[in-house]
């Protein structure tokens, strides 16, 4: 089967303890790195941040965000698994060309919110 670069984000409920969230994500990360041909390359929390809406009557969620080459079957298999896990609130899934510079974006949006965001307004005339 194919291989190809996905940009993973996992939000877990925000009443989960830090040990509690670190087991939650270790066990999805597990499902990636066990797979034949598959791996996580870079691994970001965010931790504890405010939901952009409410998701299961909750307004917050423990963020974790994976960059990982991986197969389709891994991915299905992985987002079933988050589906039934009840400490899982979304997944979501991205193909990404490069996941180097995936993760230097994400890098430079860390440390500079604004400035990243001017600049996409720049690009779409906003």
């Amino acid at each position: 089967m194919v291989s190809r670069n996905y940009e993973i984000i996992l939000v877990a409920s925000a009443n989960l303890t830090d040990e509690e969230s670190q087991e939650l994500f270790a066990k999805f990360k597990k499902i990636i790195t066990d797979s034949e041909g598959c791996s996580v390359q870079f691994e970001n929390s965010w931790g504890r941040r405010k939901l952009a809406y409410e998701i299961d009557r909750q307004k917050n969620g423990i963020y974790q965000l994976y960059y990982a080459t991986a197969n389709g079957a891994v991915i299905e298999e992985l987002e079933r698994q988050c589906g039934y896990d009840e400490n899982m609130l979304k997944t979501f899934v991205v193909t990404v060309s490069d996941l180097e510079k995936a993760n230097q974006e994400f890098d430079a949006l860390k440390a500079d919110p604004f400035k990243t965001a001017n600049l996409v307004s720049e690009v779409i005339g906003a």
